[in-house]
């Protein structure tokens, strides 16, 4: 997988040395196959890049503290700088009279924002999986985006 993923990052030029990135990690598969395959490549030399992982508890979960906790411990373990954010997305959402994912999006990319701006970083990575694609597609058709929205999440 490590490979696989190395040979995208080249083929699409996502991470250049010298890079500084933020890794956001919501504790989940997805995310944390990332972070852990970035350490790899970084550990591995093949890429001179640095990471800080930015962590946002939307406090909607009860398995949310032991996610946040959970990223901490490998980001000690791997002495990787860690920041965390918690928002009560539901209350946000309803204050603000709109969906409670719409309401989490904004809440992660201000979020994420922040922590490249805070770190000096110039790039954020984020994990997404071929469903995530999928369903961004389907999104996007029926909110009537036409042709564009057919591409889904792009690599870059």
């Amino acid at each position: 997988m490590e490979n696989k993923v190395l040979k995208t990052i080249k083929k699409f030029n996502l991470i250049e040395d010298e890079d500084k990135l933020v890794v956001a990690v919501s504790g989940g598969p997805d995310s944390i196959t990332l972070l852990d395959i970035l350490n790899k490549i970084k550990n591995s030399k093949k890429i001179n890049f640095e990471m800080v992982v930015a962590h946002i508890n939307h406090m909607i979960r009860k398995e949310a503290e032991s996610d946040m906790q959970y990223v901490k411990n490998y980001c000690e373990k791997n002495n990787i700088d860690f920041y965390s954010k918690s928002i009560d997305v539901q209350k946000l959402a309803n204050t603000n009279k709109i969906g409670t994912e719409e309401a989490g999006r904004m809440v992660r990319y201000d979020f994420f924002d922040e922590v490249l701006e805070k770190t000096n970083s110039n790039k954020i990575c984020i994990a997404h999986n071929k469903n995530d694609k999928a369903e961004t597609m389907i999104m996007n058709t029926l909110r009537g985006s036409g042709i564009s929205g057919l591409k889904g999440i792009e690599a870059k």
